[in-house]
């Protein structure tokens, strides 16, 4: 039933199911089915409602476009499309294969020898890891930065996604519109949202997603062990075992934005419904110190959050401008800091007005905490 729901979806926006591959010999499995199992298991751990496979619909649009969509029919339905996860994987492979980044990895007391030389197709994991020289499982430090990164990105697209059906966005525009799908690209007039609208249920969205991720990353604290060489590296104020973990948990989310703008210049789309990089890193910032600190999980003032945030944002950009061979622009980057963050929430908070009480008896999910 799931997948003709899902089948149906897709056909109503022109689209094509994107087939994982199967398996290869040597217990290669392809990253897509890796993170299907893990996107239900996540959902399953965030409602009850999700908790039988067959509960809601997941899956993959086979498109070049970095998109994704939310609907409900008999039930919830979340789409990625395909390119998103490929651009993630490779860009944070990608970057670790450059030294020049994040030099402090590879200090001796930490490397535990050279990665062996990778075979097969990019988007392809060996379940069981290769051994050394000692006959212990071998797995390198860098992938394993990679790997924590794109699971932290691939977990916002998600829950992003989530944040539409949770929020009661999918249940409004279907109040609206009729039963389409809630897609993140393009804006249309057929959508009846205002582009205020649409911009304030787009922060809505993040809001909900960045506060799961970093609930998460409280929980699970997936990036202790780059700690030593990234304090090493960077003044950064501590807080407790968790300082790395919130540090490279908002270098992924930045870069999800970052990639995602450089989507949009490609693809020449003439409305946004999203602020530039920085502005939408800087407007969910109060959110996520205040759920850190009214939850107990961190110490940092916001002062100390900006400091945290801005500097693994600049990161991002530093790298990910490098691997385009590109000049990074850091002035602009902190304009967003300067104040304009609190003026463009402002801006949500003037359309909530009228949009929330709508919104309010369509929610199952949790109000964006600013």
């Amino acid at each position: 039933m799931s997948e003709d729901i899902f089948e149906a979806a897709l056909t109503s926006l022109g689209l094509k199911k994107f087939e994982v591959p199967a398996p290869k010999l040597g217990n290669a499995v392809h990253l897509f089915q890796i993170f299907t199992e893990q996107a239900r298991t996540r959902l399953a751990g965030i409602s009850d409602e999700y908790v039988e496979a067959d509960s809601f619909a997941f899956g993959f649009a086979e498109h070049r476009a970095f998109n994704a969509f939310a609907h409900r029919t008999s039930k919830d339905i979340i789409c990625l499309y395909s390119t998103p996860l490929r651009v993630l994987w490779s860009f944070f492979n990608a970057m670790m294969d450059n030294r020049q980044i994040f030099p402090w990895v590879d200090d001796v007391e930490v490397l535990g020898g050279t990665a062996p030389a990778p075979k097969g197709d990019l988007f392809f994991l060996r379940e069981t890891l290769p051994l050394d020289a000692a006959g212990a499982p071998f797995n390198p430090i860098r992938p394993r930065l990679a790997r924590a990164l794109f699971d932290v990105a691939a977990d916002f697209l998600l829950l992003h996604e989530l944040g539409h059906l949770r929020n009661g966005h999918v249940a409004l525009l279907q109040q609206r519109a009729g039963a389409r799908p809630f897609r993140e690209l393009p804006y249309e007039e057929a959508d009846k949202l205002e582009i205020p609208e649409a911009q304030a249920l787009e922060f809505d969205a993040d809001g909900f997603a960045v506060q799961k991720v970093f609930e998460r990353v409280y929980k699970d604290n997936p990036f202790l062990e780059f700690s030593k060489g990234l304090l090493k590296d960077h003044r950064l104020a501590e807080d407790g075992v968790h300082t790395a973990s919130w540090y490279f948990t908002w270098f992924a989310v930045y870069s999800v934005f970052r990639l995602f703008d450089e989507a949009m210049e490609i693809s020449e789309i003439p409305l946004r419904m999203q602020p530039p990089a920085a502005l939408r890193q800087a407007c969910l910032l109060p959110a996520v110190a205040a759920m850190t600190g009214r939850s107990g999980w961190s110490g940092l003032s916001l002062q100390e959050w900006v400091d945290l945030a801005t500097d693994a944002g600049l990161e991002a950009e530093r790298t990910l401008t490098g691997l385009r061979r590109m000049k990074p622009d850091p002035h602009a980057y902190l304009q967003a800091w300067n104040g304009g963050a609190f003026d463009q929430i402002g801006l949500y908070l003037d359309t909530w007005e009228t949009l929330g009480p709508q919104l309010a008896p369509l929610r199952r999910g949790a109000t964006l905490v600013v």
